[in-house]
């Protein structure tokens, strides 16, 4: 299991810098890039595996998404020009929306083969850990305030 802390994110990737304490793979970089289809943000400490994606079910999903978003932009485009009474411009607010919907699918298949499709494993963001909060009790606090200061510390 790889732990980490997302630095930056562009699109659906994620760079994460490793935490080495807790991870128990050795022989990672400190930085590593990731697929992120949870979209975990930067700051989030997150939990990182290999995945690889069936390519089976990712061939279908290429082909029915488009399916899927054309009847999606058939119904959307004749619901919106029947609510607003089109009677010219019924057809070709139908046949804008579906052109509409299909440039959604087109867009989002060409990232999902970029990010998520590939030959071999891939390291993936798997889950997004809770933050931990650690709370000192009074004794705690009196010990820390009892040590003394070095004689560099100016007291800002």
């Amino acid at each position: 299991m790889i732990k980490g802390t997302v630095t930056e994110t562009h699109g659906e990737r994620a760079k994460v810098r490793v935490n080495f304490k807790e991870t128990t793979e050795r022989g990672m970089r400190a930085y590593i890039d990731c697929w992120n289809p949870i979209s975990a943000h930067p700051g989030d400490n997150v939990v990182i595996e290999y995945r690889k994606v069936d390519e089976k079910k990712a061939k279908w999903f290429q082909i029915l998404l488009p399916v899927l978003c054309l009847a999606a932009g058939g119904i959307f485009g004749h619901a919106l020009a029947g609510f607003f009474k089109m009677e010219f411009w019924f057809w070709p607010f139908v046949a804008g929306s579906v052109v509409v919907w299909l440039f959604i699918a087109y867009n989002y298949i060409k990232i999902f083969r970029r990010d998520a499709i590939s030959k071999k494993e891939q390291l993936t963001v798997t889950e997004i850990e809770p933050a931990a909060f650690l709370i000192n009790t009074e004794e705690e606090v009196e010990e820390l305030a009892e040590k003394p200061k070095s004689f560099l510390y100016s007291g800002r």
